[in-house]
């Protein structure tokens, strides 16, 4: 058996990087037809409590915001957890994947996808960067990372992948009840 330094989940994550979708999941898809493809998602409201959209749903740990007209605007995927319930193969069903990825195995995932990306990082944030794709002028995805697995342990040489997510710009929704 040959050791590959490319996880399967960091795999996925980069085909996410490079098409947009995450399964069926992807920006613009309609609530309705993500319920037939993965059973219907849980329900944890209001993103806003004084708005009745955009709404937060989850597929075991992937969450996900809907905006009014039901469509799919951000997926945010929880990595720091080190295991994840990610929805697939079958209606309802879960699997179980190991998410601990480091910014190493990011990278060559992203590169062995042919995936170009851009490094963020922020002067009030020492700990943390984002390598971030632009699938258009729309639609990013972000890698998050951070230099320790927690605030009281030494930095790592090779960051940790916290949260993966993509998202698009706002957009304006037809008037749906």
């Amino acid at each position: 058996m040959t050791y590959s330094p490319v996880p399967p989940f960091a795999a996925e994550l980069a085909a996410l990087a490079a098409t947009g979708r995450f399964g069926a999941l992807q920006y613009g898809a309609l609530l309705g037809e993500l319920a037939e493809q993965y059973g219907p998602p849980r329900a944890w409201g209001r993103v806003f409590h004084q708005d009745r959209w955009p709404r937060w749903y989850s597929y075991g740990s992937l969450q996900l915001i809907f905006c009014e007209c039901r469509r799919l605007k951000s997926i945010s995927i929880p990595v720091w957890n080190g295991e994840l319930n990610l929805p697939g193969p079958g209606v309802g069903e879960l699997r179980t994947v190991d998410s601990r990825i480091t910014e190493s195995q990011v990278t060559a995932a992203l590169a062995d996808a042919d995936v170009k990306w851009t490094v963020l990082t922020y002067p009030n944030l020492h700990d943390q960067r984002t390598l971030q794709v632009e699938l258009d002028e729309d639609v990013r995805v972000d890698f998050v990372l951070v230099d320790r697995e927690a605030y009281d342990e030494p930095v790592l040489d090779d960051w940790l992948l916290c949260k993966a997510g993509l998202w698009g710009q706002p957009h304006d929704c037809p008037q749906t009840d």
